[in-house]
């Protein structure tokens, strides 16, 4: 899988990872990335997305070899609602889709999932109080374990307090961080890991690359 290249010898299951990412779209590739490793070995997966419909979901999945009809994935665009994630947490058994005024999509059982990929994370909590932020990651926690389900979450760093930030790197279980430098005319793309459950922190960044493959590692030694 790709966190394995990453460098890690042992890739994490029934965590709650947080990827962060000045802003920009290289957490949405490494989603897609992700969905199609655990795809590939049979696992079961929920796609969460505040930002993309369904079908532009499916397109992009499409690109990594992922048909279009896949009955190990459900898609969930569009997700807009923090309240239904919130229920989902409180209730720990079912998921609200989206909610159109008083009509509601049907709701999905996340507890079939095996991975659950939220992008964007932080976009839901903007107008949310630390403690609703907290309490959120800490159920996310809980049902990880009851569960055993991966949690994905991305984030654009500054969209939230810093405080919030804050907390929330301290209680996930795992840290993946892009970042990306301009020198010289140049784009360098560099991925810190600073924290990850049943791994050592890399004493390095690793660089990498964006392809039509999804993320690849550039092995050319560039940070010491």
């Amino acid at each position: 899988m790709v966190l394995t290249s990453f460098g890690l010898k042992n890739v994490p299951s029934n965590v709650v990872l947080l990827v962060e990412e000045d802003i920009g779209d290289i957490k949405s590739v490494f989603f897609r990335k992700i969905t199609s490793d655990a795809l590939a070995i049979g696992k079961k997966v929920h796609y969460i997305s505040t930002r993309s419909s369904e079908e532009d979901i499916a397109e992009e999945l499409a690109n990594f070899g992922i048909p279009d009809r896949q009955e190990n994935i459900t898609i969930i665009g569009h997700f807009s609602n923090p309240i239904a994630l919130l229920d989902m947490c409180y209730r720990r058994t079912k998921l609200c889709t989206r909610i159109y005024g008083d009509d509601a999509d049907p709701l999905h059982n996340i507890v079939n999932a095996d991975v659950c990929v939220i992008d964007m994370f932080s976009s839901l909590f903007i107008h949310e109080d630390i403690e609703v932020i907290s309490e959120a990651i800490e159920s996310l926690i809980d049902i990880s374990r009851e569960a055993d389900i991966t949690f994905l979450l991305s984030a654009d760093t500054g969209i939230l307090p810093e405080r919030a930030e804050k907390i929330i790197r301290s209680m996930v279980d795992g840290i993946i961080q892009f970042r990306t430098e301009y020198t010289g005319g140049k784009i360098n793309r560099y991925i810190n890991i600073p924290k990850m459950k049943g791994s050592l922190p890399l004493n390095k960044m690793i660089a990498y690359n964006v392809t039509r493959q999804g993320i690849t590692m550039d092995m050319r030694e560039r940070v010491g």
